[in-house]
């Protein structure tokens, strides 16, 4: 996330600002640049300029946050019912970035425990599976295991990371599909394996007469 400090004189604070997964490149309506209503530098006015509640906030951004201007243009009319002038009003800043990163941290962390839950229950559905699981688990494992090499999706390639990573290198589903490959795989003694598939195939005409194909010069 980008540090965006704002002073308490900058006039330009409700312009876009980049927010992680939002598209701010067209503002909203509330977010777009207004004029402010005359009055003093300070932005103050009528009465409200006697006990200090300005129009508009000019709010400086904790280290580390950046500001939304939508949720300021929100937030606002509360702080003028508040009575807060915009010292009060930007005292508040950090204890609203405290609460933004408690919600942040509870989501991930919520994120991250239904992931590991799926994983757990996608093994565990899979290792008791009557087809590819129970006595059948180790065989299965290592046929499915060698689909994966013989495709040359070795250990470390980057479609083995993304079955650990995601996960799904555990469901019962993606499992089954690569036994099945492996098995096939094992029964045909003409399948090239990963790379060497260019190098190795056959042309039509020794495809179709073998026997005739000449083995040496032309």
């Amino acid at each position: 996330m980008q540090t965006s400090d704002q002073s308490a004189g900058d006039q330009s604070w409700g312009k876009p600002a980049t927010i992680d997964g939002f598209d701010n490149d067209h503002p909203t309506a509330l977010g777009a640049e207004q004029d402010l209503a005359s009055g003093s530098r300070d932005g103050l006015d009528g009465a409200d300029a006697a006990s200090g509640i300005p129009h508009s906030y000019q709010l400086t951004a904790p280290e580390g946050i950046t500001l939304d201007p939508v949720a300021i243009e929100a937030a606002t009319p509360v702080f003028r019912e508040l009575g807060l002038s915009n010292e009060a009003a930007n005292k508040l800043m950090p204890v609203a970035a405290d609460f933004a990163r408690g919600i942040t941290d509870r989501l991930n962390q919520q994120i991250v425990s239904e992931v590991q839950a799926s994983r757990k229950a996608w093994l565990d559905s899979a290792r008791a599976d009557p087809e590819i699981g129970g006595p059948h688990w180790s065989r299965t494992i290592a046929t499915a295991a060698s689909a994966l090499d013989a495709l040359g999706f070795t250990r470390g390639s980057p479609f083995r990371m993304l079955l650990d990573e995601s996960g799904l290198g555990n469901h019962p589903e993606m499992i089954r599909a690569f036994h099945k490959v492996g098995k096939a795989i094992g029964e045909d003694s003409n399948f090239t394996r990963g790379q060497s598939a260019s190098s190795t195939r056959k042309g039509p005409a020794e495809t179709l007469y073998p026997d005739d194909t000449p083995k040496g010069g032309h």
